[in-house]
Parts: C-alpha cells; sequence; structure tokens
C-alpha cells in the first residue's frame, strides 16, 4: 500500500503512453503491411482468417475485443477506480459536499468502460440516424451519419452544467488538467468521429488506408485523454495532503478490521469467578 502511494503520478503518465506508442506502432504497422500486400503483392493471404484475426483485428484501433480495446477499457476502469476512492476520503474529509460529484464521475467512467467494451453505443446509431434524417429532412447527414454521439453529447452537456460548480471549484492546475483532458478526449471522440462520418458518407469505403487512419487517430486522441485525466487524478490526490492521509488511513483499515476496531472487547469469565458468583 505504501508502494501506491509512493507511485508519482509522473510515471504513470510515462508508462501508459508507452503502452498506447507500443499499441499505435502495432496498428499502422499492421495497417501498413495489410495495404502492402493487397496493392503491391496482390496476395490473398490479406483475407485469411490468421491474418485477419492475428494480424489486422488484434491490433486495429477501431475493432472491438482486441488489445487496444482492453487497454482502453482498462483506463477506464482505472479511472474509475480513482473516482471512487477519491469519493470515499473526501466524504470522510472537510470538503464532504463534493462527494457526491466525485462519485457520479466514477458512475460515467464504468459506464464509458463497459461501452467502450461492448460497444452499447452501436445501438443508437441507427435509431438516431433514422431520427435525424426525418427531423433534418436530408438522407446524407454528412458530419453527423455517425449518429451515436448527439444523444450522448446532448447527456454530457446536462451533466456537465451539474458538475459546473464542482469543476471550478477544484485547485487552479486540477481544473486546467481536466479540461486538457477533455479536450483532447472529446476531440477523438466527437470531432474525429464527425470527420469519421462525413468520410463515409461521401466515400462510404470502411476499408480505405484514408479511413483506418482516421480512425486510428480518433482513437489515439480517445486514450490519450483518459490517460491524462488518470494521471490529473493521482497528481490531485498528490496535493491535497488532507485528502491523502484520509485515503491513506481508508485503504490501511481494511473493513475487517475496521468491524473489529468498533466491536468492543468482552471480559472473558474464569470458571473459578463463575463458582464464586453461584456461592454468593
Amino acid at each position: 500500500m505504501d508502494n501506491f502511494y509512493h507511485l508519482k503520478s509522473s510515471t504513470v503518465l510515462r508508462s501508459l503512453i508507452f503502452i498506447l506508442l507500443g499499441l499505435l506502432i502495432l496498428n499502422l504497422t499492421a495497417i501498413g503491411v495489410e495495404y502492402y500486400l493487397n496493392f503491391y503483392t496482390h496476395s490473398s493471404i490479406t483475407g485469411s482468417y490468421s491474418f485477419k484475426h492475428y494480424v489486422t483485428e488484434l491490433f486495429n484501433f477501431d475493432g472491438e475485443r482486441n488489445l487496444p480495446t482492453y487497454f482502453s477499457t482498462l483506463n477506464f476502469f482505472i479511472g474509475a477506480g480513482l473516482l471512487f476512492t477519491i469519493s470515499r476520503a473526501v466524504k470522510k474529509s472537510q470538503h464532504a459536499p463534493y462527494h457526491r460529484q466525485w462519485y457520479l464521475m466514477a458512475c460515467v467512467f464504468v459506464w464509458l468502460g463497459i461501452d467502450e467494451l461492448i460497444s452499447l453505443h452501436e445501438l443508437l446509431v441507427k435509431p438516431t440516424r433514422a431520427f435525424l434524417k426525418e427531423t433534418l429532412q436530408q438522407d446524407n447527414l454528412g458530419f453527423l451519419n455517425f449518429a451515436w454521439f448527439v444523444p450522448y453529447v446532448l447527456v454530457f452537456a446536462l451533466m456537465g452544467l451539474y458538475l459546473l460548480k464542482f469543476v471550478l471549484s477544484l485547485p487552479k492546475k486540477t481544473l486546467i488538467n481536466f479540461v486538457a483532458a477533455g479536450v483532447i478526449f472529446l476531440t477523438g471522440a466527437v470531432g474525429m468521429e464527425m470527420v469519421g462520418g462525413l468520410f463515409m458518407a461521401n466515400q462510404g469505403n470502411g476499408l480505405s488506408l484514408t479511413y483506418k487512419l482516421l480512425t486510428s487517430f480518433e482513437e489515439m486522441l480517445e486514450m490519450l485523454g483518459i490517460i491524462f485525466f488518470i494521471y490529473s487524478l493521482i497528481r490531485y490526490i498528490e496535493h491535497q495532503q488532507d485528502l491523502k492521509n484520509v485515503i491513506v488511513m481508508a485503504i490501511a483499515i481494511n473493513p475487517s478490521q475496521e468491524k473489529q476496531a468498533h466491536v468492543p472487547s468482552i471480559p472473558r469469565t474464569t470458571e473459578g469467578e463463575l463458582a464464586m458468583a453461584k456461592v454468593s
């Protein structure tokens, strides 16, 4: 446990970025190899199950249930764990009024992690796209082609209004870090998603090199935003001494020890004391 609290935010940031860069290199290498084999050698190997399963799909940033997806999901859950820990600690500290906001953010990260893993947002594409086509009276939605993010943006905008007072109460450095992480993440999740949607609406080729590079950049920004947010959370803990002390105490005493600490000890009565009590 002591090692956890001596783990520097900068070390976490470097480690996670190192993993991200490794995955990005593998992803771009797989894209490059596939492109070369398809257009310069006309090899049929790219269509085989082994090549797709162990090369292109395994490292594809836009894929599902592969290494980048698991890494991104893990980052969301790490963020959620830190947020839950801060929420619990804040509840016991002098800043108790805002523990619900930390808890809400933790729940959001759990949802985003699950969504990243099993792509729940894809369920919103068809109904939202149909609604937008009917409302806007046009078939080509352009930037709104991947329509799932529209309801997401609306929900998170309302959530942002609820969290605004809390966010503005954070230390200046933490506030700047949170905003920077959010901008990086949203540039990928919404901005690049809109660019990809426009490309698909006009070109309609999700297997093209251009589209794969666009989605790679999109996913890279999303993961980078979450990594920077994790760094910001750990740095926040490092610079909040009262909060850090509460977290250390909360984790240093596990639930079983905490219960034992509150159970009063019952004095044992010897057989001799029982016998004397009966005689009296």
